[in-house]
């Protein structure tokens, strides 16, 4: 049950023309983004772990979607035993999509990295209901924004795109802080590649966002306001654009042509994951609704007195 302070607050939010959403973003609400992160990472891993045949990131996969995603999906709910209940509506609930996503990817991922598993048939299908658990869960993470009509900021059709590629940037970064502590364990050259035309192609799907969100209707361009002048301006420009862009992208180009040390790596790791959490607390704390009630259409007359319908 919301506190008092917050029910003071949420009552004076209708006052306003324009209510910013604070469900999924502050106090517990937090959790839902810290959720929604880690388990994109998680996917990234386990994507990124397979292209490179790197067992040991397919492990830290499994820990970090079952643990942090987890924990914190289950941290955030009021009574986490009833958390079952979620995914009795997959066919028109994105939630339940995601739940099953995670539940589908968790049982196929431990039992395809079981010993003697992997080179079997058996050890064939349950990759392929990870794969199919990864990439609900990829999909999940933007279109549970995008439904949400009454948020015109969340209501635009890149939103999916979008989350699917910083889940798949902060899967390489995770990847690249393994490389940076335990060395030459897989090609980082190749990953540095990848990683560098994912937060390049990020960029430029963070720049056309925020285009269609300036023609996406008034509460859509307050939201965008709010991002990048407003009270959100510090953690979109200092976070999302700073860390997660402006240095990856400097110094991923001089290692594309120079090389990076281990030290080097491990910024750029380190920097590139506070910059896409930040990107999706950005777009979740930027949210407003549309306003509660229209303007009304001018008075008319009748019958010499004022008339509103």
């Amino acid at each position: 049950m919301p506190s008092i302070d917050a029910l003071d607050q949420r009552l004076q939010d209708l006052t306003l023309p324009y209510r910013p959403q604070r469900e999924w973003i502050e106090g517990r609400g937090l959790l839902v983004v810290i959720a929604h992160f880690f388990s994109g990472v998680g996917a990234g891993i386990w994507l990124f772990s397979l292209a490179l045949d790197y067992d040991a990131g397919l492990i830290i996969s499994i820990v970090v979607m079952a643990v942090l995603a987890g924990g914190a999906h289950l941290a955030f709910l009021g009574r986490w035993q009833r958390f079952w209940r979620m995914i009795l509506r997959p066919h028109s609930s994105w939630i339940s999509r995601g739940l099953l996503g995670i539940a589908l990817f968790l049982t196929g991922a431990i039992l395809y990295v079981l010993p003697g598993v992997r080179d079997t048939t058996f050890g064939s299908a349950m990759l392929a209901v990870s794969i199919l658990g990864m990439a609900l869960i990829l999909l999940q993470k933007g279109f549970v924004y995008l439904v949400s009509k009454a948020i015109p900021f969340w209501n635009i059709s890149l939103l999916p795109f979008l989350h699917i590629a910083y889940a798949l940037r902060g899967g390489a970064a995770l990847l690249l802080i393994v490389a940076a502590a335990a060395g030459e364990v897989f090609d980082i050259d190749l990953l540095e590649v990848i990683k560098l035309w994912v937060v390049v192609s990020s960029a430029v799907l963070v720049l056309l966002y925020l285009v269609l969100a300036n023609n996406a209707g008034p509460a859509a361009k307050r939201s965008l306001q709010e991002l990048v002048a407003g009270r959100i301006s510090p953690a979109f420009h200092g976070g999302a654009i700073f860390l997660g862009l402006v240095i990856p992208i400097f110094l991923g180009t001089i290692g594309s042509t120079a090389g990076l040390w281990r030290g080097l790596l491990a910024v750029v790791g380190l920097s590139s994951l506070a910059g896409d959490f930040f990107v999706q607390y950005c777009i979740v704390k930027a949210g407003i609704y549309l306003p509660i009630v229209g303007e009304l259409p001018p008075a008319r007359s009748y019958r010499g007195r004022p008339r509103l319908f």
